[in-house]
């Protein structure tokens, strides 16, 4: 088969079909916590359960879609046709969650949630395998999954652009009114991927009978860098999620900007913007994990500065902001580090896994965002946090948000340092 997948027609057309869950991935670790805990409904210390017990279910579901995906996918079009499944019950939950989620009991609130994460895992695990399969070399990976991320940040500047001039245009408008703003970019992703599906070549995929459990999970753990590259995973998404989920609560109590923390956001993805392709070309120059230790060493730095000095004001809050986004493009670097190892995995069992390993990745990294949102409100709760009054543990709330990330990439350095014997230092010749 001619080796025509990385045109840079392909590789814009594969980044552009990550636009969905792109734009779908933050509202669950940015404003659904927040918005859940302010309707009363469910109280804040159950806010952390309810995520963890909906990453428990993708502990089971997620590795099962992956493996369907690997085993039931042959023919033209295999990915395209998981992911086409997926976004019709993702566009519905989306719709029901941010209307109605606020006053749904844990239960109810609960399955919806369940059903959420499990139709959004079948449409990104389909796309990420793809992606594994268009590339030919960790230079290919850096750029295919360096430029889905670039995209994946453009369409989120976009989707927070939107609340924070809702929240510019209407003072006070509610963490609904800013959901609602930020979900309604998922309509005018789903056609843009739509359209970036046709473009992306078709490939004939043929199913590989599986090795049996019991073999899957000897192959897994035997293998010393994907073990690691998991570790990795887990401790980026906490970090981040440690962030995001505490970083509307930051701007209000600490910050004292409340009405401009859409504004706020949106200045973080400006820097991400900007940075992912510095950072692509770092990655294929320098190596993958010697870039993420930069990145985690400059975000981990800015955050104890705050310590030191906080922000003052909307425009230093701005800056600080846009600086802090600059780092946040880890997970291009991890999911290209994976599809590195798949074809050595594919060495190791005999058969490739790429769908069911990036099932395990992605399960990772829900666990992470899911373990900081559990610690994160259960550690306010344990400090008496009052989202009506958050002045009154603003220095609690401060400490938490810095010393919980910073110490999770902290130690995912050391796993980075560990890696590094496993992967090419240099990615490419430029």
């Amino acid at each position: 088969m001619p080796d025509t997948s990385l045109r840079p027609r392909t590789v814009v057309a594969y980044a552009a079909t990550a636009g969905p869950t792109a734009i779908l991935s933050l509202p669950f670790s940015v404003y659904l916590p927040p918005y859940i805990a302010e309707g009363g409904v469910i109280a804040v210390g159950l806010v952390g359960l309810l995520f963890s017990l909906t990453t428990i279910w993708d502990g089971v579901v997620d590795p099962l879609i992956g493996t369907m995906i690997d085993r039931v996918r042959t023919g033209l079009g295999a990915h395209r046709r998981w992911m086409l499944l997926a976004l019709v019950p993702l566009a519905l939950l989306l719709l029901t969650i941010v209307t109605v989620g606020n006053a749904l009991p844990f239960a109810a609130l609960f399955l919806l949630m369940v059903l959420f994460y499990s139709s959004y895992s079948l449409y990104e695990v389909a796309q990420l395998s793809w992606g594994a399969a268009l590339v030919r070399s960790p230079a290919d990976s850096a750029l295919l999954y360096g430029m889905r991320d670039w995209f994946a940040k453009i369409a989120l500047i976009g989707a927070f652009a939107a609340p924070a001039a809702a929240q510019l245009a209407i003072p006070g408008i509610s963490l609904q009114g800013r959901i609602l703003a930020y979900a309604s970019l998922f309509l005018l992703m789903v056609p843009v991927a739509l359209f970036a599906m046709r473009l992306v070549p078709l490939r004939s995929v043929v199913a590989e009978p599986g090795i049996g459990w019991r073999n899957e999970i000897r192959a897994s753990f035997g293998f010393t860098p994907l073990m690691l590259l998991f570790g990795v995973t887990f401790l980026n998404s906490f970090a981040f999620g440690s962030l995001t989920s505490l970083f509307i609560f930051f701007a209000a109590a600490v910050l004292d900007l409340d009405t401009q923390s859409a504004v706020l956001l949106f200045a973080s993805f400006i820097g991400g913007a900007i940075a992912s392709p510095i950072w692509t070309f770092l990655a294929r120059r320098f190596g993958k994990p010697r870039t993420m230790i930069a990145m985690a060493l400059l975000i981990s730095a800015l955050l104890l500065g705050t310590l030191v000095q906080e922000p003052r004001g909307l425009a230093q809050a701005a800056g600080f902001s846009l600086s802090l986004g600059t780092g946040f493009v880890g997970l291009l670097f991890i999911y290209s580090m994976l599809a590195d190892l798949v074809p050595r995995d594919a060495e190791r069992c005999g058969r490739s896994r790429s769908a069911f390993l990036f099932a395990l990745l992605n399960l990772m990294q829900k666990f992470g965002v899911a373990a900081a949102i559990a610690v994160s409100y259960a550690l306010l709760g344990l400090v008496g946090f009052d989202p009506q009054n958050g002045k009154a543990s603003a220095n609690a709330l401060h400490l938490l948000f810095v010393l919980q990330p910073v110490t999770a990439w902290a130690i995912m350095v050391g796993l980075l340092l560990a890696m590094r014997p496993h992967m090419p230092h240099r990615a490419a010749s430029l």
